[in-house]
């Protein structure tokens, strides 16, 4: 019986490529996530009406991988505003809802005078608030671990190209003669 193996290997040019899209990607983690800071900021704004809601329960996203499933939720509140009631929930999904909130218990929440669909949790902010900075801080290690390993690729890539040109040189002049 024959084993074929294959090995692929990186080369200097490989890496210079993969450490800008490390610098890429880590660049974008960072404004994505000030974006989403300064989406709830604004959401904030807007609901300026505190009311008392009830949890009524949750809203499920199941995210399936090729090994695991994940599920998420989002509270469900109802609530009361101008004498009309609502039913709403906040837009962003985290397991870690369910330890926050209580189906039955009541919170204060706020809500757009304007669209009183649209409401804002500080207790769901300050979960945010949490994977926003993870974000950020995420996507500057990734963006300065992509500066540090272009640095590198780049000296190498040097250095391989010095040695080829020394060694063409020799090789010339040894012809020369």
């Amino acid at each position: 019986m024959r084993t074929t193996t294959t090995t692929t290997h990186q080369g200097p040019i490989g890496k210079v490529f993969g450490s800008i899209i490390l610098v890429i990607v880590g660049i974008a983690l960072f404004f994505l996530s000030g974006y989403m800071t300064n989406r709830d900021a604004n959401v904030k704004q807007r609901c300026s009406q505190q009311v008392q809601a009830t949890v009524t329960g949750f809203e499920y996203s199941e995210s399936k991988d090729t090994n695991t499933t994940s599920k998420a939720v989002t509270p469900v509140f109802e609530y009361e505003y101008n004498g009309q009631p609502y039913t709403s929930r906040v837009g962003s999904y985290s397991s870690s809802y369910k330890d926050v909130f209580t189906v039955g218990q009541k919170y204060n929440i706020f809500i757009d005078p304007n669209d009183p669909m649209e409401i804002y949790s500080e207790d769901i902010a300050a979960s945010d608030a949490t994977m926003f900075k993870i974000m950020k801080w995420g996507g500057v290690a990734v963006a300065v671990l992509g500066v540090f390993s272009f640095i590198f690729s780049l000296i190498k890539l040097i250095a391989i190209g010095s040695a080829i040109g020394f060694a063409t040189s020799k090789f010339l002049k040894n012809k020369d003669q």
